[in-house]
């Protein structure tokens, strides 16, 4: 398997670390990014490391290696620069990188961008759209995928193997449905930021410290999940079982209801989906 990256930023960077800590039989991983500063990094972080294990890897600025174009049938590119650069990227790519687009597989993990946009620019109908999330850079994401129906079945395995690599991966029938995976656990991270930062600001109106309100809020959540992860039970049911009636869990939980947190989640969650869908007719 060869791999060509378009863009060598944050998601792509923890793409290339999850596949050389992998098993799988990556023959030569090559990244364009303008950055000179981008690739120096890159080059720096991963060089050694591809060698030992066999594996080619190269950057370039604009192009990729014609000996890397002459296979392209057998290339995934991994579309890995900003949606609104995608474009540009594909349309004006240099000779080689064209070879790529048109005749290999395309992995996109821009948000907001359609296969049949993709298939537009790139010329190619071979495409598979991802949304991974931030955990992704420490090895525990989660990708949503939507493959073109021309997409082979070894094509999708594939595509899963990759994203694979740093975390966990969940298929979707709709492609419609990829603004849903985005608002859920493309964005989700942040919300899970946004309630720790709001457990920690209320823990100190309580009166206890910064450092202590940090410690509690963020090592109550790990614990949470860890919990959740090895009971048989879901999360309502793990719920009802700490909320002892007319107890301080009870009295925390009615507040919330009181509010309407479920109803303010589920409508953060149409927010980030309808933006999505803006964003699929905006990036045509």
């Amino acid at each position: 398997m060869n791999l060509c990256f378009l863009g060598g930023g944050n998601m792509a960077s923890a793409l290339i670390g999850g596949f050389l800590d992998s098993h799988m039989p990556i023959t030569q991983i090559h990244v364009v990014e303008p950055a000179a500063q981008t690739r120096d990094a890159l080059t720096q972080r991963f060089l050694a490391k591809a060698k030992t294990k066999g594996i080619e890897f190269s950057t370039d600025a604009q192009d990729c290696p014609a000996s890397l174009a002459a296979q392209a049938q057998h290339v995934w590119i991994i579309l890995a620069v900003k949606p609104q650069q995608i474009k540009e990227a594909c349309t004006q790519a240099s000779t080689h990188m064209k070879a790529l687009l048109t005749q290999g597989h395309v992995l996109s993990i821009a948000a907001g961008i359609s296969v049949d946009a993709l298939s537009a620019w790139c010329g190619n109908n071979k495409i598979v759209r991802a949304m991974p999330n931030t955990p992704a850079l420490v090895g525990r994401g989660v990708t949503g995928l939507f493959g073109a129906g021309s997409v082979s079945a070894q094509a999708r395995q594939e595509a899963a193997q990759l994203m694979q690599a740093v975390g966990q991966t969940v298929w979707i029938d709709q492609e419609s449905l990829m603004d849903a995976v985005t608002a859920l656990s493309g964005s989700g991270p942040a919300y899970v930021f946004r309630f720790i930062e709001a457990l920690t600001q209320a823990g100190e109106q309580l009166g206890l410290s910064s450092e202590q309100s940090g410690v509690l809020a963020i090592q109550t959540l790990e614990g949470a999940l860890a919990l959740l992860k090895s009971s048989e039970d879901g999360p309502a049911q793990l719920r009802e079982k700490v909320t002892s009636k007319g107890g301080t869990t009870a009295a925390a939980l009615a507040s919330l209801d009181e509010a309407g947190f479920m109803g303010i989640i589920a409508q953060a969650l149409r927010a980030a989906r309808d933006r999505g869908t803006e964003m699929s007719r905006d990036f045509r």
